[in-house]
């Protein structure tokens, strides 16, 4: 990302601008071309550079971007140490309901990353448990048995509730 692209991002993150505000200034207009937000995902990622995944995430939520081609970017990034933006990853996935990420959202829900050290509640394994409810395949389904099997109350306790949603 361009240093004028991160301003306007940060300028919409601040709500000191409009979305309309947003087209006008950024480089792209991102709701005729959502491609160049994935290739600024990609970029970041090969680059490891994780303000660049939150703005570009933030870019893409703000203007629903969102679809199939977002799913292996996600799915690399959401095993990814070097950046804190593994709810909002496990969000995407839920909503896109791809049955490629399956293996990626059950290795999320049981990778414990530095950062979240002090969350009690398990949000990503939670987020990522309820993702492999709403795909509601066989495969997905088999990843919750697995983690029915959890020494972690939170854990199992949602893999249960899914499992039993889906029957």
């Amino acid at each position: 990302m361009t240093n004028t692209e991160i301003e306007v991002v940060k300028k919409l993150m601040r709500k000191s601008i409009t979305k309309t505000e947003f087209l006008q200034d950024f480089t792209v207009d991102v709701t005729q071309n959502s491609g160049y937000v994935l290739m600024l995902l990609e970029r970041a990622y090969n680059r490891k550079i994780a303000n660049e995944v939150e703005y570009s995430l933030f870019i893409a939520f703000s203007f629903n971007l969102f679809n199939e081609d977002y799913v292996e970017i996600a799915c690399k990034l959401i095993e990814s140490h070097w950046h804190f933006q593994h709810e909002n990853l496990a969000m995407i996935l839920q909503r896109l309901k791809s049955p490629a990420s399956i293996e990626y959202l059950y290795r999320a829900a049981v990778t414990q990353f530095d950062y979240l050290d002090f969350d009690e509640a398990y949000a990503l394994a939670v987020k990522c448990i309820w993702a492999l409810g709403d795909i509601n395949t066989e495969d997905s389904r088999g990843k919750l048995k697995l983690l029915t099997e959890s020494e972690n109350e939170i854990i199992r306790e949602n893999a249960v509730k899914q499992l039993e949603r889906n029957n």
